[in-house]
């Protein structure tokens, strides 16, 4: 980044150099006399007050105009005199924010010290924006003096008091927040997935060495220690496969599937797979059959049902783990194929809505935006029900495969909502597989 500005001065330069003339520049100094002339001296721009200062604006103009970034071009009085393109599309209403920002001023009173002949230099700032939505910026400032003779016209001419030169500051912004925000999300998949693992390994040596010391000569103890093993060795076991598969479908994340998978089988599949998982205790598992079972969506079957399994057995879990002791009725979860409502507040376009349900004890608000984040889970329960917290980070990453949307809805006391939109397959994709 801090090359792209490096280049665009010396760019810049060049064309300005090259003396940018021609009828573009003189129907522009029409434009800016009829200004002058209509208003006040002091409502037309400075830097647009004589023939050599049009003439430099509008090589500006061309030339950071055309460069794939945003840039804005400030006089030395701070005065915005362009922005590109790129920056209107990358910050459109944010730009007012961003330059009135303490550490854009900040960055400007820096290069308000530094002598033109140190143009070279470049100054950063790290612009952080709350409203409307969280941003990060990254600024890089420099300033340049431009010689007003070379923009010079046949009959134009430089009064005693005017100065020679023109000072510009170039600002190239750059949006770093989704790098930042995957910057700390590789950073806590690192520490947490050493955490993790570290965790039922310094148990199974802890236990090994018991073994080999005091329980050597007792077969009861053995016994106790090796199923205890055996369980951290299984917990393990889980996280890496979890890893791995999440690895996967990052990988084909960007693919979109190309098979078709009809909505009754997807159903009949779930029930046979997760029946089991209710025979142990009190849990009722109630899986209903699609409103419309012809409906197809394109899809990956084998991955939209480890999506469903997931998001059964996190219900049977955590929906069972009540840390209150305040439900009475057994805990009930229910899957529901239907088609998606247009008003509902989904997409555009014909839609079926999966949905998995629970009467649990539900989530507090402040923990559901970052549930599909690797390895999060809601403090109170990580301690009572032992997961790898992957879960629901494979969930959503197979759903943005699929082009659906994932949403998870709850309130306490009450339960939790799971529901994915996926679009429908038209009927000729469907008559092709």
């Amino acid at each position: 980044m801090v090359g792209g500005v490096h280049t665009l001065l010396p760019l810049v330069g060049g064309v300005l150099a090259g003396g940018l003339v021609g009828g573009s520049i003189t129907a522009l100094w029409a434009r800016y006399r009829l200004a002058a002339q209509q208003h006040t001296p002091a409502a037309v721009p400075a830097l647009a007050r004589t023939p050599a200062r049009v003439r430099l604006l509008m090589a500006v103009e061309q030339v950071v105009g055309a460069l794939p970034q945003a840039v804005l071009v400030l006089d030395n009085d701070r005065r915005l005199l362009y922005a590109s393109p790129q920056a209107y599309r990358d910050f459109g209403e944010n730009l007012g924010s961003i330059e009135r920002h303490p550490a854009f001023q900040s960055a400007m009173d820096k290069l308000a010290t530094r002598p033109p002949t140190r143009s070279t230099e470049i100054e950063e700032a790290r612009i952080v924006l709350d409203i409307p939505l969280h941003r990060v910026v990254h600024g890089f400032f420099q300033k340049t003096a431009f010689s007003k003779t070379q923009f010079l016209g046949e009959n134009d001419r430089l009064d005693g008091g005017q100065h020679q030169s023109v000072l510009l500051s170039f600002v190239a912004l750059h949006d770093v927040t989704e790098a930042e925000m995957t910057e700390r999300q590789q950073a806590d998949f690192v520490a947490y997935s050493s955490h993790e693992l570290r965790t039922p390994l310094a148990a199974l040596m802890g236990f090994i060495e018991t073994l080999q010391g005091p329980a050597a000569d007792d077969p009861e103890a053995q016994r106790e220690f090796l199923d205890i093993m055996a369980a951290q060795g299984r917990r393990m076991q889980r996280l890496l496969d979890g890893l791995l598969y999440l690895s996967r479908v990052q990988m084909l994340e960007h693919q979109r599937p190309r098979g078709v998978v009809k909505l009754a089988d997807l159903c009949t599949r779930l029930q046979n797979e997760t029946s089991i998982l209710f025979r142990q205790n009190d849990a009722k598992l109630v899986v209903e059959p699609p409103s419309h079972p012809e409906i197809c969506v394109v899809g990956d079957e084998d991955q939209l049902l480890q999506v469903l399994i997931n998001l059964v057995e996190n219900a049977l879990k955590y929906g069972g783990c009540d840390t209150d002791q305040t439900r009475q009725d057994p805990l009930m979860v229910t899957v529901g194929f239907h088609k998606a409502e247009p008003l509902g507040g989904w997409p555009v376009g014909p839609g079926v809505v999966l949905s998995v349900s629970d009467n649990g004890p539900g989530i507090a608000a402040r923990h559901l935006p970052r549930l599909t984040e690797r390895f999060y889970r809601v403090p109170k329960t990580s301690a009572m029900v032992q997961g790898s917290g992957l879960g629901l980070a494979i969930v959503q990453h197979v759903i943005t495969r699929h082009g659906g949307r994932f949403v998870i809805e709850s309130t306490v006391g009450t339960g939790t909502d799971c529901l994915i939109w996926l679009p429908i397959a038209q009927p000729d994709v469907v008559s092709q597989n």
